[in-house]
């Protein structure tokens, strides 16, 4: 039985400290009478802040069956992590006179400590190693010394060590496939779940709405450009699971149903272009995927760049008949940090020096937001063989011009003006601003379970 001091304690928890640790969140009980008592942080409110209550916790009432009331406690200035931890500062409620200690959750705990550990060993040196002796765990971060190989590493004196397949990356995004392949399996858009066939009628009809969405707006966008004069084309880029099924570390029998069902509905139109057959039947000496990345090689990008050329008027893909891919490079990819904390190079072939003039390409317009998305670029180059405006709307497998890998490095050598805007909707109004000659809308198997909106 609890004694009558135990009854005065009030219940109660701070489940959150914002990221800039100047609100407190959580919940406590109510005063015997229902009201709602005096909150402070320290048991002198050593730290001035304002209070606000909620809503009685549902879930706390159902557990512990007391009246209660939400709160957040908010501070001008952030507060001290240390402090906390060591429990020398805490929030108090107070009724009658009786001061109950309000602590931390559980989960609020470990997450400042985890932001406290974190803090002392960015700022100060040694701590980072300090703190893993004492808890006795081994530093196997390579990083440490690869400054002392990196050159090594670019010129391709490389050593190459045996993975399992299907080996997972530590936060579950890639895993490891076949002949050294990364594939990127998780992440945002539930990658791997794509590929699982509809198990009911109300799945399949969820999925052929999806689908009859996309058919629509590719529609929709190609007659409101064709009304302007203005050739539009939609393509959509395989996942490199679909297209490298026969090395991916999952059981992939084919692209995800919403990818073939999109591609069944249009099959042989003009205004639509999926490159799956054309990885699915490639046959050329040098892979059409990077190793170490989710994107394609220089020779995947330079494929679909014939591709594209082919079915826009005027473009023949002839400019790119004597392209040769003798250079050789060693670099990175976006899938090595999933992994390891250093660089996995692979080796690139990229076009010889000078195949395409890009002695003249200048970066005339540049918007970026602070991050890729909505990001708006256009390069001019007065030497390319296309003397046509393209505008395109898409994302990083376009991307910049700087690196063969990416459609971007194509377009701004083949086209006099190459407009990019990293987005999945067609943005009439810049199409009305910049009147291009051609638009293209991009997109990449993982993202089509968001349809774009149709362009307006």
């Amino acid at each position: 039985m609890p004694n009558d001091e135990e009854e005065k304690m009030l219940q109660g928890y701070v489940d959150m400290i914002s990221l800039d640790k100047r609100k407190l969140t959580g919940w406590v009980q109510l005063g015997r009478y229902g009201e709602e008592p005096h909150l402070q942080l320290g048991r002198h409110g050593d730290h001035a802040g304002s209070v606000i209550f909620g809503s009685e916790r549902p879930d706390v009432r159902a557990a512990r069956g007391i009246a209660n009331t939400a709160f957040t406690l908010t501070f001008e200035d952030p507060l001290d992590i240390k402090s906390f931890i060591l429990k020398t500062l805490q929030v108090t409620a107070t009724v009658d006179g009786e001061i109950s200690t309000i602590p931390l959750s559980s989960s609020a705990e470990v997450g400042l400590i985890a932001d406290f550990v974190k803090q002392a060993a960015t700022n100060t040196a040694g701590a980072r190693e300090a703190i893993l002796e004492a808890l006795h765990i081994p530093d196997f971060t390579l990083s440490k010394h690869i400054d002392e190989v990196r050159e090594t590493a670019e010129s391709g004196d490389l050593s190459y060590i045996a993975f399992p397949v299907g080996l997972r990356s530590s936060n579950d995004v890639a895993q490891i496939g076949r002949d050294g392949h990364l594939f990127l399996t998780g992440g945002n858009n539930a990658l791997r779940d794509q590929y699982v066939e509809p198990k009911n009628a109300a799945e399949q009809t969820a999925l052929e709405e999806k689908a009859q969405r996309w058919v629509s707006t590719i529609r929709s966008t190609s007659r409101a450009l064709n009304d302007m004069g203005i050739p539009f084309l939609q393509i959509v880029i395989p996942e490199k699971l679909t297209a490298l099924r026969h090395l991916a570390p999952l059981p992939i029998s084919g692209p995800t149903p919403l990818y073939r069902r999109v591609n069944e509905l249009m099959d042989s139109t003009p205004d639509y272009l999926s490159f799956l057959d054309m990885f699915d039947n490639w046959s050329g000496d040098i892979e059409g995927w990077q190793r170490n990345d989710t994107h394609c090689s220089p020779a995947g990008s330079l494929a679909m760049a014939r591709s594209i050329l082919e079915r826009l008027p005027d473009c023949h893909p002839g400019v790119l008949a004597g392209i040769e891919l003798t250079g050789t490079v060693y670099r990175d990819g976006d899938l090595s940090a999933k992994f390891f904390d250093i660089p996995l190079w692979d080796r690139q072939h990229v076009p010889a020096p000078g195949s395409l003039d890009d002695s003249e390409i200048e970066l005339a317009y540049s918007y970026n937001p602070g991050n890729f998305v909505d990001s708006h670029n256009i390069w001019i180059n007065n030497r390319a063989p296309i003397k046509k405006k393209v505008l395109v709307f898409g994302n990083s497998f376009f991307g910049g011009v700087t690196s063969p890998t990416r459609l971007g490095w194509w377009f701004a050598r083949l086209f006099s003006e190459y407009n990019m805007k990293w987005v999945n909707t067609v943005d009439m109004d810049l199409v009305k601003d910049v009147r291009p000659d051609f638009v293209i809308a991009q997109t990449i198997e993982r993202f089509m379970v968001r349809p774009p909106e149709p362009a307006s």
